[in-house]
């Protein structure tokens, strides 16, 4: 299988159209602006394949640059498709906590970008966006981006058993899954689990192109959260701290 410009345009554009009917048909915007964002990821990809192993052009780093960073903001709009899924009383109460974790993973994430000497540099072939320049290059079939990230959090990490994967992956898994996970968006992590690592680590073995393929089936997430059937059954009622978060809400 190999991906291309033309084929992350068609994708874009499916998305943002997707995206665009969802708005006009009065659905939640906590479905139809994590889809938009998505899809522009994809629109940033396929204009990439024009300069794509190009790495002394600066259109081709630019264009890395704004992969990543697009990335290091991901948690916000996965967190928004997550509390659409628990009851509306328990997102109110949560979601400031929720969304300064986001913020946190974000500036975490940028940390990384930043060439600290006391901080050495990322492993190469361990974690993903690590490479000797900034630059977008082919990878098994989609984009690969390199960038030559600090080495904060890059393994092991004695502390979290040895951990490996970097201060970026660290920060950006606790925002995204561990964190939905504890408010109870359960099913919706499971589900963004399969459409996303999961599928992503079966059909690439390239660190560097893991986030890329990701964010391409991050489009299929989307679209079948909010168009499939596969959207009634994330719904979570009850978790442990719901009543509890009731009960201490309505006494004060």
């Amino acid at each position: 299988m190999c991906w291309s410009g033309e084929a992350s345009g068609v994708l874009a554009a499916a998305g943002l159209s997707t995206a665009a009917y969802v708005a006009w048909k009065g659905e939640s915007k906590e479905l139809w602006i994590p889809l938009t964002y998505f899809a522009l990821m994809e629109l940033l990809q396929a204009v990439t394949y024009i300069y794509i192993d190009l790495c002394d052009n600066p259109s081709n780093q630019i264009l890395t640059f704004l992969g990543y960073v697009h990335v290091a903001f991901q948690p916000f709009f996965v967190n928004m498709v997550a509390m659409y899924f628990i009851p509306q009383e328990v997102k109110e109460k949560i979601s400031t906590v929720v969304y300064t974790i986001c913020t946190a993973s974000t500036v975490l994430m940028l940390i990384k970008m930043y060439p600290f000497v006391w901080a050495g540099k990322c492993v190469i072939g361990v974690e993903g966006f690590c490479g000797p320049a900034v630059c977008s290059v082919h990878g098994a079939w989609h984009i690969a981006w390199q960038m030559p990230l600090n080495g904060l959090m890059s393994g092991p990490v004695d502390w979290l058993f040895g951990y490996e994967w970097g201060l970026h992956v660290f920060s950006y898994s606790i925002a995204a899954f561990y964190v939905p996970v504890i408010y109870g968006s359960w099913r919706f992590v499971a589900f963004h689990y399969l459409i996303g690592p999961f599928i992503s680590d079966i059909t690439t073995d390239d660190p560097n192109e893991y986030a890329a393929v990701w964010c391409l089936f991050s489009i299929a997430l989307c679209v079948s959260v909010i168009k499939t059937p596969i959207r009634k059954y994330l719904h979570v009622k009850t978790w442990p701290f719901y009543d509890r978060l009731n009960h201490l809400t309505t006494r004060d």
